[in-house]
């Protein structure tokens, strides 16, 4: 079961909401949806598609805004914080952190630290062959 931060229940909820009100424009017809390339694009101009297109852009600035809160409260020490449990020798927990992000079959991998931001390329690598691959079989 997926359990949602109380940081992150906003953001999803406004996402939500967001694609929630584009679908039911498109689905009333006062929107259209089309595809370039392999991107879906929606085009509209009835205030539900504002609306819902306003919500997602809310949603990012939102998420972003309590992903730096919930940092700051690290960097700040706070013992509430999530993370800030003392480790064996009294001294705080170092938290790692590394993420990959794919472009087509690129990855862009980042990390706290350099072991992370290695693991997370090979993680990508790793990632865009398995995609590679399955498209080769499953399109041909």
């Amino acid at each position: 079961m997926v359990s949602l931060n109380h940081r992150t229940v906003v953001p999803v909820g406004l996402f939500v909401a967001g694609v929630a009100c584009i679908a039911a424009s498109v689905l009333t017809g006062e929107a259209d949806v089309s595809l370039f390339l392999i991107f879906p694009v929606f085009t509209g101009s009835s205030g539900l598609f504002l609306l819902g297109t306003a919500l997602i852009v809310f949603s990012f600035i939102a998420g972003f805004l309590l992903l730096m809160k919930g940092q700051l409260e690290l960097a700040g020490g706070n013992p509430y914080a999530p993370g800030a449990e003392a480790g064996p020798e009294g001294k705080k927990a170092r938290t790692r952190y590394g993420g990959v992000v794919l472009v087509g079959p690129v990855p862009i991998a980042f990390g706290s630290d350099k072991t992370m931001a290695l693991t997370m390329l090979i993680l990508g690598v790793v990632f865009a062959v398995v995609a590679l691959v399955l498209l080769l079989v499953f399109a041909g």
